[in-house]
């Protein structure tokens, strides 16, 4: 402040800006300020008090150059001082010692009452009293109550591991990947739940489907059991979502069948999307075909017929417009037929699926 001692020695209120600011009374923001003042007006006077000069250096406006100037003549420089902001008294709470006492005593033996919660048991005091009072000693609810952030875990019966899809995973050959999913449909007057289990090969694009009154593990243990008797062929791995109609007797079935099991991401259909359109198929091109408040019996019975349309006579545009069969016999059976190998070979390819 030696620069502002020597410009304003004289002036009224030097003696306390200069006390102020060298023995820091201020508060840092409102050094910064005052010297910027003080600056402000140092410029002004060497510069003939000239108002639109020291606004355009400053990049103020003049109207602030004319108040920092009124401020210095009417009150002197210790009018300069910004003040603090804020009430000079603020409110207060009138809580005695004992009431502060239960207030915590009460909220730390019921942690998960709110302070509305806990007012009639505190005779005579406010809500809000008591709400201030505990933000004030980090005693809300959410601070002290354990479970306040944590929800339920649903524990599966079945420590699998959630393994997934690598994004590499070559499936050529018929049986090396074969994904499964599974829809619902309402039905009938009364809203009655029919499900189908769909499966597809994703080498040959062999598809089957089944419906079922039951959204089991066993129904799809039967399903993947009934594409392996269709590829003729052991399944290496199955690609299914996280319900529960994947796991138990159906995890059982891919480990008494040495086949590993892959999941898709939570919430991400992407990752079995060939089964997924192999949904729309059904429902786009069987449902208008078939009754589906018939018993299941039936349904399964009309479902085969277009099963085997579907592999047999309707062409895939992924299969360069070939019948999933087709592709089959061309790429893949004639090799089995002229193998070495000892390997019993049905040539019938479907097993109706009324039995399932």
């Amino acid at each position: 402040m030696t620069v502002y001692r020597r410009i304003f020695f004289g002036l009224r209120g030097i003696r306390s800006v200069l006390k102020q600011y060298d023995e820091s009374m201020l508060s840092q923001w409102q050094r910064d300020l005052l010297k910027e003042r003080l600056t402000l007006l140092t410029w002004y006077d060497s510069h003939d008090h000239s108002l639109s000069a020291t606004a355009r250096y400053f990049t103020t406006s003049r109207s602030h150059v004319v108040k920092l100037v009124s401020l210095r003549e009417k009150g002197g420089l210790h009018a300069l001082i910004p003040k603090k902001p804020g009430p000079r008294k603020k409110r207060g709470t009138k809580l005695t010692p004992t009431e502060k006492l239960r207030i915590e005593n009460l909220a730390r033996a019921y942690p998960d009452w709110s302070h509305k919660k806990l007012t009639p048991y505190l005779g005579g005091l406010k809500a809000m009293t008591i709400y201030r009072y505990l933000v004030e000693k980090e005693l809300r609810v959410r601070q002290r109550c354990p479970g306040y952030f944590k929800k339920p875990n649903t524990v599966s019966h079945w420590k699998i591991k959630r393994i997934r899809l690598p994004t590499d995973y070559e499936h050529t050959l018929p049986g090396d990947l074969v994904a499964l999913d599974s829809m619902v449909e309402y039905v009938g007057p009364h809203r009655k739940k029919l499900y189908f289990i769909c499966c597809i090969d994703l080498a040959t694009r062999i598809g089957i489907a089944v419906a079922s009154t039951h959204h089991t593990a066993r129904e799809a243990a039967k399903v993947l059991q009934l594409m392996r008797e269709v590829l003729q062929v052991p399944i290496e791995a199955v690609l299914t979502d996280n319900g529960s109609e994947f796991l138990g007797d159906f995890q059982e079935a891919c480990i008494r069948e040495h086949i590993i099991n892959f999941f898709s991401r939570p919430r991400t259909p992407k990752d079995n999307a060939v089964n997924e359109r192999f949904n729309q198929t059904v429902q786009r091109s069987f449902y208008w075909r078939c009754d589906l408040t018939q018993p299941v019996s039936e349904i399964n019975t009309t479902l085969a017929d277009w099963l085997i349309e579907y592999n047999c006579l309707r062409p895939h545009e992924s299969l360069s417009m070939r019948p999933p069969v087709a592709h089959y016999f061309k790429t893949f059976y004639q090799v089995r037929l002229h193998s070495t190998i000892d390997t019993q070979v049905y040539p019938r390819l479907w097993n109706r699926t009324t039995r399932a």
